[in-house]
């Protein structure tokens, strides 16, 4: 999939990015262990520990020579940030992915974070998406049926997000392989 405004034909060096908060070692133990009851409820493909994350803005296949520019932005961002509390699970039937992620309403600050990031990409020209945003992090995919309602009666997990990362996406038949390419700690209450 290619993202519009971007021409990587024919150049090596073209990415496939997307940006993401990405859980701390303590949150990432906490949705693996969903991982693996989700599994064992549904089958499916894990997604391993250090892939889990919450996408912000999926940007598909990036040409190379655009590549810098995006890391300086997301270098030079400090995102106010706040508490999520993932305490739902569901799943997106055609894609068969089971996910975890906040009740809605969720915080307002995740949609203020969401909105601040695509009006920073569409200066840097990258056209805003028609996708409604649905924060989760992926758990599974190719999941099969199975009641998720055991799981949704867990305990929910509180999440202060720190690192907002722009990550390139790698994907080989054992699954993809994420390489984090610039960084951004998140602001809390406007401190850092």
């Amino acid at each position: 999939m290619t993202a519009p405004g971007n021409h990587p034909d024919g150049d090596a060096k073209a990415r496939r990015l997307f940006v993401a908060l990405w859980p701390g070692p303590a949150t990432a133990r906490a949705l693996a262990g969903r991982v693996g009851r989700a599994r064992a409820v549904c089958g499916g493909r894990p997604m391993r520990t250090d892939t889990l994350h919450l996408t912000l803005a999926f940007l598909g296949t990036v040409a190379g020579d655009r590549v810098p520019a995006l890391s300086g932005m997301i270098r030079q961002w400090a995102p106010r940030g706040g508490e999520l509390v993932i305490d739902r699970v569901g799943r997106f039937d055609g894609p068969r992915i089971v996910w975890a992620g906040p009740s809605h309403p969720w915080p307002a600050w995740l949609d203020t974070l969401h909105a601040d990031l695509w009006a920073r990409l569409e200066r840097l020209g990258f056209p805003a998406t028609s996708d409604r945003f649905r924060p989760h992090v992926s758990l599974l995919r190719k999941a099969g049926p199975g009641d998720l309602s055991v799981l949704n009666a867990e305990r929910p997990i509180v999440w202060r997000p720190r690192r907002c990362v722009l990550v390139a996406s790698v994907p080989r038949e054992t699954g993809s392989y994420y390489e984090a390419l610039a960084e951004c700690a998140m602001a809390r209450d406007g401190i850092l």
